[in-house]
């Protein structure tokens, strides 16, 4: 009963305490009055906002024809397939493999001579038929000249190297990279048309003097020895020849290198190998 009594006095207390406050909250609308007296809001209204379309006055509410109950279903524009444009085909085409060999014909003859640069031209020998595809006869292959020396001391041989780098077919050129592997049936290596190299013939050669010169001086000697008087000469002429010739077979070696090998010189016509170094197409 106490605690109640405490609490209610605590109660009152702060309730005369807060009176005051609320006297102050009382609010002035003195100037609401005084503006609406001057002005009138709905006229207000009126001049700052325009009028209304007379299409919207009195308009029945829209209706929405879609059915928003139903699952959204999203449309999916159907998508074009890429076309692609096949290059355009002049005529018949072949694909020939690396490795491919083509028999040919020279028509005009080469040497060692031939400066670099110089165009060499072959012709197809006979034709070349395939179910979808065909060389005709004569179809002409030109090649370049890359590389080019005469005979050399030493014994080295000339030397005629040959890059294939075009075929006519029916008029139209086209690119290619060939080389040459026989020439007259003859294999040849690394491209290189080579002279004879004629080094060891060339030693043969060089004591060919010392063997003539021996047998001249071995002749002399038979006929002295045949004479009672000149006999005491006869082995004079007998070294004289030996020496000769043992100086000219031990000389033969450093004489063999002064000599030249042999030159390079094919005539018209002459038959030829061309093998592909890569992949080719040709148009016909």
């Amino acid at each position: 009963m106490i605690f109640l009594n405490k609490l209610f006095i605590i109660f009152i207390s702060i309730f005369y305490l807060c009176l005051p406050a609320c006297a102050v909250l009382d609010i002035d609308t003195s100037v609401d009055s005084e503006i609406r007296k001057k002005y009138n809001p709905k006229k207000i209204e009126q001049d700052l906002l325009p009028p209304l379309p007379d299409n919207l006055k009195n308009d029945i509410p829209l209706k929405s024809n879609e059915n928003f109950s139903a699952p959204i279903t999203t449309q999916t524009t159907p998508q074009l397939k890429e076309v692609k444009t096949l290059p355009k085909s002049n005529g018949q085409k072949i694909t020939l493999k690396r490795g491919t060999k083509f028999t040919v014909r020279l028509t005009s003859g080469i040497s060692d001579r031939m400066s670099v640069g110089a165009k060499i031209y072959f012709r197809l020998a006979k034709p070349i038929k395939t179910k979808f595809f065909s060389l005709p006869e004569n179809t002409r292959f030109v090649g370049v000249v890359v590389d080019s020396h005469s005979p050399q001391i030493t014994g080295n041989g000339g030397l005629l190297v040959i890059k294939v780098d075009n075929v006519t077919v029916n008029g139209r050129t086209q690119e290619i990279n060939a080389k040459v592997t026989k020439t007259n049936y003859k294999n040849i290596y690394f491209n290189n048309i080579k002279g004879k190299r004629t080094y060891w013939q060339n030693i043969a050669k060089s004591i060919k003097p010392g063997k003539r010169f021996y047998d001249k001086m071995w002749s002399k000697t038979k006929k002295l020895a045949g004479d009672n008087v000149t006999i005491i000469f006869s082995p004079f002429t007998l070294i004289t020849g030996v020496l000769v010739l043992g100086v000219n077979v031990m000389g033969s070696p450093l004489f063999a290198m002064f000599s030249k090998g042999g030159s390079i010189s094919i005539p018209a016509n002459s038959p030829f190998e061309l093998k592909l170094l890569e992949d080719t197409t040709i148009y016909n």
